[in-house]
């Protein structure tokens, strides 16, 4: 059976997930990811749950629950999702625990999970090094990350500000949305950390297994175990 190249996740699996997904998930993170957020989304989950085996996740900044629903199929494991959005609790594609709570002033005490996961939202905070502390401090071992991120070559962040502020807008017309609803998206990569500044932080609080970097460094996954 085919796997995608340094994914850990076979065909079969990617495309069982395509097509339970319902329709309509954060196409925000599909302009993001080059619609690569499936796929990678998929891979994190996987690795965290082959590799650490946790009973409890915490699903921070869940959205409408993407990552837990590709959680779930893959592992019987406790997920609590939490967001600040309570709309996009109430919209949730999956049932289960939810908390109304910001991920930078979670509600959980010390070592309440045994994994934090969070895909497509670090990169909103208004400060990314203390959300990584709340992770490091709500989880007793593991943490598996997918955000926007900013490569250090100067070439690359040229061709990354380039696509997400004229091209990713427009492609929204496609999913017939309106290019307004997705410029905050150049907005927010603008501000953010160079890639290195980010592994940098998240190397203060966890032993990284990998930092990886996808789509002309537009997007970084990160897998570690707490210090």
């Amino acid at each position: 059976m085919a796997e995608f190249a340094g994914t850990g996740v076979t065909d079969r699996e990617l495309n069982s997930i395509y097509n339970k997904i319902p329709e309509g998930y954060d196409r925000a993170n599909a302009y993001i990811s080059f619609f690569q957020d499936i796929k990678w989304r998929t891979f994190i989950a996987k690795h965290i749950i082959v590799n650490y085996k946790p009973e409890k996740i915490l699903d921070a900044a869940c959205g409408k629950g993407e990552l837990t629903f590709t959680i779930r199929q893959f592992s019987s494991a406790y997920t609590v999702m939490s967001d600040y959005s309570e709309n996009m609790l109430r919209n949730s594609i999956v049932n289960g625990d939810m908390v109304l709570a910001s991920f930078d002033n979670l509600p959980f005490k010390d070592g309440s999970f045994n994994s934090v996961m969070s895909t497509f939202a670090l990169h909103a905070a208004d400060n990314i090094e203390d959300v990584v502390r709340e992770f490091a401090r709500v989880t007793s071992n593991s943490i598996g990350i997918i955000a926007m991120g900013k490569s250090d070559n100067r070439f690359f962040r040229f061709i990354s500000g380039i696509y997400l502020k004229y091209i990713q807008p427009y492609m929204a017309i496609l999913g017939s949305e309106k290019p307004s609803d997705y410029r905050f998206i150049y907005y927010i990569y603008k501000r953010i950390p160079t890639n290195s500044e980010i592994k940098a932080i998240f190397e203060k609080y966890f032993l990284l297994d990998f930092f990886e970097e996808k789509a002309f460094g537009t997007v970084y996954i990160i897998s570690g175990r707490k210090k």
